[in-house]
């Protein structure tokens, strides 16, 4: 007697535990079509469940479907679409006939959800019915989902899904919104389905980072998945401890991800934990999470210097597409036209990096982690040459009023155009990008004002197909401003030779001399060495002299 109370006290918490969750589809193969192509402007789709599905995954009789979550396959983070509309109404067959391929009739289904809806991944995407859905399980149901959006973007979401012929049909174009047949496809994505809940919700699932996972950016962003119990709240945990309390303590965070306020720190584990709350209460037996950054990249050793002549691109840097315009959006790591040149496209063994500006293009060239002082600067050779051609070949064409370069600096994990040091144009920079000569010119900024963790960014792009021109830049180094040099003059007579003399700078290995006939004119280089004293005789009525340490 003891012994069935038992089993049937288990049987009671087992009902209660998995109560409105139900899973149809364990596939692992993944498409982007069904239910929605986010890289069309529009389309719809409609698939199916049968009876026999919905009853294998514990549904029985009548049921109120207030919402269904679909596993996203690919890492993809905030993508949203706009204007998504979902309905559902019985399902009565067992694959789409070739002639039941047509749009159909949307009056005949229940209209459950009109809205964005913002896809992360991988895991589930859960979307809450506005209108609940009451599900004779008897039969089986459709489905149809239509994308009003009038928009795409790239890098749409990818669903899991288990193979059945002949389960959906999908149409998705550019122009306006289809009403044209689509095609059938074996596309029958994995789904779960959310009924009224009836006891607390079940722990989360950790989806980034793994649990015990390291080398991660200190930029990073936590994500997990409810697991059922349709939760309105999470209470979020997160710091150095274990149990961690020191960063975040109980936050209520409404989303499925939470980005610290923050950076954290390199080669640190943390620890968090989230805990799961719906109309009955929290979850119970929640675990605590852990993840380790990755170890400091920053560069703290300097004068730093690049010059592009090893292998390209160096330790460190990373190249992007993208525009120059506020929401700056990087592509993917290796999607720029950066490349490595010979300098000045002068066949050598000195190299430099290079982009081809000739047409629409955006490409970015970003440094590693630099921790900067207010006291450095940034220096670099700069050319502007017609594409494939010396200085001595064909000058480079001006006739790219559209083109421009920029050098940036920021924090690396995110940039804007207030990011900007210094900006080239041909339109109305006081920098003309015309002015840059095919024998290269020398470029330095001043870096105070932005010390601490920094990557530098060199930008170029075009928005028309006018010039077709090569940019490099070259020798691009960080290092301290050094002190002027205070010079004393002597003279001696019996020679008629000027001493100049100067008190050694620290750091500096090599003086360079340069001199001038007006005291604000022009000052040319005469000369470099490598003691504290210079002589040269005195010819003119008048000289000014320059003395500028260098390292």
């Amino acid at each position: 007697m003891k012994k069935n109370i038992f089993v049937l006290l288990l049987l009671i918490i087992w009902v209660a535990l998995s109560a409105g969750d139900y899973f149809i589809g364990t596939g692992t193969s993944t498409q982007n079509k069904v239910p929605v192509y986010g890289y069309n402007d529009y389309g719809w789709s409609k698939f199916f469940y049968t009876a026999t599905e919905t009853n294998n995954a514990g549904i029985s009789g009548i049921v109120q479907i207030t919402g269904i979550a679909l596993k996203v396959s690919n890492t993809i983070s905030n993508y949203v679409m706009d204007n998504q509309q979902i309905y559902l109404t019985h399902f009565y067959n067992t694959s789409y006939a070739s002639t039941a391929v047509g749009y159909p009739n949307n009056s005949y289904y229940t209209n459950v959800y009109n809205g964005s809806v913002t896809f992360n991944g991988p895991g589930w995407v859960h979307i809450q019915f506005t209108t609940p859905f009451n599900y004779d399980s008897s039969y089986g149901f459709e489905i149809l989902w239509e994308n009003h959006d009038g928009s795409k973007v790239g890098g749409p979401p990818s669903f899991y899904y288990t193979s059945l012929s002949n389960s959906s049909v999908y149409k998705h174009i550019d122009t306006s919104f289809p009403t044209s047949s689509g095609q059938r496809a074996s596309y029958h994505p994995n789904i779960w389905i959310q009924t009224p809940v009836t006891d607390i919700p079940p722990a989360a699932q950790c989806v980034f980072p793994a649990d015990g996972s390291d080398g991660h950016n200190v930029n990073i962003t936590l994500r997990w998945n409810n697991m059922g119990g349709n939760p309105d709240h999470y209470r979020l945990w997160l710091g150095t401890d274990n149990p961690p309390s020191n960063l975040v303590n109980g936050l209520i965070v409404y989303e499925e991800s939470y980005t610290p306020t923050t950076y954290l720190d390199y080669g640190t584990t943390y620890y968090w934990r989230v805990v799961p709350h719906n109309d009955f209460g929290y979850a119970i037996d929640c675990p605590v999470w852990s993840f380790t950054t990755m170890a400091d990249p920053t560069i703290y050793t300097f004068p730093w210097l690049e010059t592009f002549d090893g292998t390209f691109k160096p330790s460190g840097w990373t190249d992007h597409s993208g525009g120059l315009v506020d929401p700056i959006v990087l592509g993917a790591d290796g999607s720029s036209q950066w490349q490595q040149d010979d300098w000045l496209n002068i066949t050598s063994t000195d190299k430099a990096a290079k982009i081809n500006i000739w047409g629409p293009i955006s490409g970015w060239l970003i440094s590693p982690l630099l921790n900067i002082s207010d006291d450095q600067f940034l220096s670099f050779d700069a050319a502007l040459l017609k594409y494939n051609q010396p200085p001595t070949g064909t000058p480079h064409d001006i006739t790219g009023t559209d083109d421009r370069f920029a050098v940036l600096i920021g924090d690396g994990f995110s940039w804007s155009t207030a990011n900007i040091l210094r900006e080239w144009n041909n339109t109305s920079s006081p920098f003309v990008l015309n002015d840059i000569p095919e024998g290269g010119t020398h470029i330095s900024i001043p870096l105070a004002g932005h010390s601490g963790r920094k990557r530098i960014a060199f930008f170029a792009g075009s928005t028309e197909s006018n010039a077709d021109n090569d940019f490099m830049i070259n020798n691009v180094e960080v290092k301290s401003l050094l002190q002027t040099p205070v010079v004393n003059i002597t003279v001696n007579n019996a020679t008629n030779q000027l001493i100049l003399s100067w008190e050694a700078i620290p750091n500096a290995t090599a003086y360079k001399i340069y001199k001038s006939s007006q005291p604000y004119g022009d000052f040319n280089y005469i000369d470099t060495v490598y003691s504290t004293q210079y002589q040269t005789t005195a010819s003119e009525d008048k000289a000014f002299f320059k003395v500028i340490a260098t390292d």
